[in-house]
Protein backbone atom coordinates (compact mmCIF):
# COMPACT_ATOMS: atom_id res chain seq x y z
CA UNK A 1 0.00 0.00 0.00
CA UNK A 2 2.76 2.47 0.94
CA UNK A 3 4.68 1.68 -2.25
CA UNK A 4 1.54 2.36 -4.30
CA UNK A 5 1.05 5.75 -2.59
CA UNK A 6 4.70 6.64 -3.16
CA UNK A 7 4.29 5.95 -6.87
CA UNK A 8 1.10 7.99 -7.01
CA UNK A 9 2.71 11.01 -5.33
CA UNK A 10 5.77 10.68 -7.56
CA UNK A 11 3.57 10.75 -10.67
CA UNK A 12 1.65 13.76 -9.31
CA UNK A 13 4.86 15.64 -8.56
CA UNK A 14 6.17 14.88 -12.01
CA UNK A 15 2.97 16.14 -13.62
CA UNK A 16 3.11 19.34 -11.56
CA UNK A 17 6.70 19.92 -12.58
CA UNK A 18 5.80 19.41 -16.24
CA UNK A 19 2.86 21.83 -16.04
CA UNK A 20 4.99 24.43 -14.27
CA UNK A 21 7.68 24.11 -16.91
CA UNK A 22 5.20 25.02 -19.63
CA UNK A 23 4.48 28.32 -17.86
CA UNK A 24 7.88 29.74 -18.74
CA UNK A 25 8.57 31.82 -21.85
CA UNK A 26 10.55 29.66 -24.30
CA UNK A 27 12.41 32.74 -25.60
CA UNK A 28 13.68 34.42 -22.43
CA UNK A 29 12.72 32.13 -19.53
CA UNK A 30 10.41 34.63 -17.80
CA UNK A 31 7.37 33.29 -15.99
CA UNK A 32 4.29 33.69 -18.18
CA UNK A 33 1.27 35.60 -16.90
CA UNK A 34 -2.37 34.86 -17.65
CA UNK A 35 -3.96 31.51 -18.37
CA UNK A 36 -3.27 29.02 -21.17
CA UNK A 37 -5.64 29.16 -24.13
CA UNK A 38 -6.57 25.52 -23.45
CA UNK A 39 -6.03 23.15 -20.51
CA UNK A 40 -3.74 20.95 -22.60
CA UNK A 41 -1.86 23.82 -24.26
CA UNK A 42 1.92 23.42 -24.35
CA UNK A 43 2.30 26.96 -23.09
CA UNK A 44 -0.05 29.77 -22.28
CA UNK A 45 -0.29 33.33 -21.14
CA UNK A 46 1.93 36.20 -22.18
CA UNK A 47 5.52 37.10 -21.43
CA UNK A 48 5.79 40.23 -19.24
CA UNK A 49 9.46 40.82 -20.08
CA UNK A 50 9.71 43.95 -22.29
CA UNK A 51 13.15 42.81 -23.45
CA UNK A 52 11.97 39.39 -24.62
CA UNK A 53 13.42 38.95 -28.15
CA UNK A 54 10.05 38.62 -29.97
CA UNK A 55 8.79 41.81 -28.30
CA UNK A 56 11.98 43.68 -29.21
CA UNK A 57 11.68 42.49 -32.82
CA UNK A 58 8.04 43.54 -32.92
CA UNK A 59 8.84 47.08 -31.71
CA UNK A 60 11.74 47.47 -34.15
CA UNK A 61 9.70 46.23 -37.12
CA UNK A 62 6.78 48.51 -36.24
CA UNK A 63 9.03 51.58 -35.91
CA UNK A 64 10.64 50.88 -39.29
CA UNK A 65 7.33 50.20 -41.08
CA UNK A 66 5.96 52.37 -43.87
CA UNK A 67 3.05 53.66 -41.77
CA UNK A 68 5.42 54.67 -38.98
CA UNK A 69 8.96 55.91 -39.73
CA UNK A 70 9.19 54.42 -43.26
CA UNK A 71 12.73 53.06 -42.85
CA UNK A 72 12.40 49.55 -44.25
CA UNK A 73 9.92 46.71 -44.64
CA UNK A 74 12.72 44.12 -44.94
CA UNK A 75 11.79 41.97 -41.95
CA UNK A 76 14.81 39.67 -42.31
CA UNK A 77 17.18 42.64 -42.24
CA UNK A 78 15.46 44.19 -39.23
CA UNK A 79 15.52 40.89 -37.36
CA UNK A 80 19.23 40.58 -38.16
CA UNK A 81 19.84 44.00 -36.59
CA UNK A 82 18.15 42.80 -33.41
CA UNK A 83 19.86 39.40 -33.41
CA UNK A 84 23.30 41.01 -33.73
CA UNK A 85 22.53 43.45 -30.92
CA UNK A 86 22.80 46.53 -33.13
CA UNK A 87 19.22 47.69 -32.56
CA UNK A 88 17.59 46.66 -29.28
CA UNK A 89 15.33 49.70 -29.03
CA UNK A 90 14.14 52.18 -31.65
CA UNK A 91 16.55 54.97 -30.63
CA UNK A 92 19.48 52.73 -31.61
CA UNK A 93 18.55 53.07 -35.29
CA UNK A 94 20.02 56.56 -35.13
CA UNK A 95 23.42 55.35 -33.93
CA UNK A 96 23.99 52.96 -36.82
CA UNK A 97 26.87 53.58 -39.20
CA UNK A 98 27.02 52.71 -42.90
CA UNK A 99 30.01 50.44 -42.22
CA UNK A 100 28.01 48.41 -39.67
CA UNK A 101 25.10 48.08 -42.07
CA UNK A 102 27.33 47.02 -44.97
CA UNK A 103 28.70 44.14 -42.84
CA UNK A 104 25.24 42.57 -42.46
CA UNK A 105 24.27 39.46 -44.40
CA UNK A 106 22.83 40.35 -47.79
CA UNK A 107 24.04 43.95 -47.65
CA UNK A 108 26.67 45.86 -49.62
CA UNK A 109 27.90 49.47 -49.34
CA UNK A 110 25.28 50.79 -51.77
CA UNK A 111 22.35 49.11 -50.03
CA UNK A 112 23.75 50.12 -46.66
CA UNK A 113 23.85 53.76 -47.73
CA UNK A 114 20.23 53.61 -48.94
CA UNK A 115 19.17 52.12 -45.59
CA UNK A 116 21.18 54.72 -43.66
CA UNK A 117 19.62 57.53 -45.70
CA UNK A 118 16.13 56.17 -44.91
CA UNK A 119 16.95 56.18 -41.20
CA UNK A 120 17.99 59.81 -41.29
CA UNK A 121 15.03 60.83 -43.45
CA UNK A 122 12.76 59.30 -40.83
CA UNK A 123 13.79 61.97 -38.33
CA UNK A 124 11.42 64.45 -39.98
CA UNK A 125 8.33 62.21 -40.06
CA UNK A 126 6.66 64.06 -37.19
CA UNK A 127 4.35 63.42 -34.25
CA UNK A 128 1.76 61.11 -35.80
CA UNK A 129 4.36 58.68 -37.16
CA UNK A 130 6.34 58.70 -33.91
CA UNK A 131 3.22 58.06 -31.84
CA UNK A 132 2.20 55.13 -34.00
CA UNK A 133 5.76 53.79 -34.20
CA UNK A 134 6.24 53.72 -30.43
CA UNK A 135 3.73 50.88 -30.17
CA UNK A 136 1.92 52.24 -27.13
CA UNK A 137 -0.84 49.76 -26.20
CA UNK A 138 -4.27 50.78 -27.53
CA UNK A 139 -2.65 53.33 -29.88
CA UNK A 140 -2.92 52.20 -33.49
CA UNK A 141 -2.71 54.50 -36.50
CA UNK A 142 -6.23 55.88 -36.02
CA UNK A 143 -5.68 56.60 -32.34
CA UNK A 144 -2.29 58.17 -33.07
CA UNK A 145 -3.96 60.49 -35.59
CA UNK A 146 -6.56 61.54 -33.01
CA UNK A 147 -3.92 62.28 -30.38
CA UNK A 148 -1.72 64.15 -32.83
CA UNK A 149 -4.73 66.29 -33.64
CA UNK A 150 -5.17 67.25 -29.99
CA UNK A 151 -1.53 67.90 -29.09
CA UNK A 152 1.24 69.82 -30.84
CA UNK A 153 4.07 67.73 -29.44
CA UNK A 154 4.88 64.47 -27.69
CA UNK A 155 5.95 66.49 -24.65
CA UNK A 156 2.53 68.16 -24.42
CA UNK A 157 0.74 64.81 -24.79
CA UNK A 158 2.79 63.14 -22.07
CA UNK A 159 2.23 66.11 -19.74
CA UNK A 160 -1.55 65.49 -19.80
CA UNK A 161 -3.08 63.39 -17.04
CA UNK A 162 -5.77 60.72 -17.31
CA UNK A 163 -8.65 63.13 -16.68
CA UNK A 164 -7.45 65.58 -19.31
CA UNK A 165 -6.95 62.87 -21.90
CA UNK A 166 -10.18 60.98 -21.30
CA UNK A 167 -12.25 64.17 -21.78
CA UNK A 168 -10.94 64.69 -25.31
CA UNK A 169 -13.07 63.82 -28.32
CA UNK A 170 -12.20 60.40 -29.69
CA UNK A 171 -10.03 59.40 -26.72
CA UNK A 172 -11.35 56.43 -24.75
CA UNK A 173 -10.53 55.74 -21.13
CA UNK A 174 -8.48 52.72 -22.25
CA UNK A 175 -6.41 54.93 -24.57
CA UNK A 176 -5.91 57.56 -21.87
CA UNK A 177 -4.88 54.96 -19.31
CA UNK A 178 -2.33 53.35 -21.66
CA UNK A 179 -0.80 56.68 -22.69
CA UNK A 180 -0.38 57.78 -19.06
CA UNK A 181 1.05 54.42 -18.02
CA UNK A 182 3.50 54.40 -20.93
CA UNK A 183 4.60 58.00 -20.32
CA UNK A 184 5.10 57.35 -16.59
CA UNK A 185 7.59 54.54 -17.23
CA UNK A 186 11.17 55.85 -16.66
CA UNK A 187 12.50 53.56 -19.39
CA UNK A 188 10.09 55.06 -21.91
CA UNK A 189 10.85 58.62 -20.82
CA UNK A 190 14.55 57.93 -21.33
CA UNK A 191 13.80 56.50 -24.78
CA UNK A 192 11.97 59.69 -25.77
CA UNK A 193 14.89 61.83 -24.56
CA UNK A 194 17.29 59.74 -26.65
CA UNK A 195 15.08 60.13 -29.72
CA UNK A 196 15.04 63.89 -29.22
CA UNK A 197 18.83 64.00 -28.84
CA UNK A 198 19.12 61.99 -32.06
CA UNK A 199 17.18 64.71 -33.86
CA UNK A 200 13.86 62.88 -34.30
CA UNK A 201 11.02 65.37 -34.73
CA UNK A 202 8.53 64.93 -31.88
CA UNK A 203 6.22 67.78 -32.90
CA UNK A 204 3.23 68.02 -35.20
CA UNK A 205 3.79 69.45 -38.68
Amino acid sequence: MLKWLDKLFARSAGATTEISATRVCPECGSRLIGEPAAPDAAAGGSCPNPDCPPRVRQRVILWASKDAMDISNDTALLEQLVRRGLVLDVAEFYRLKVKELAALDGMDPDRAKVFWDAIHASKSRGLFCVLFGLGIPQIGSGEAEILAGHFASLEALFAADFQQLSRLTGVSEAMARCVVRWADDPVNRKLVRRLRRAGVKLERD
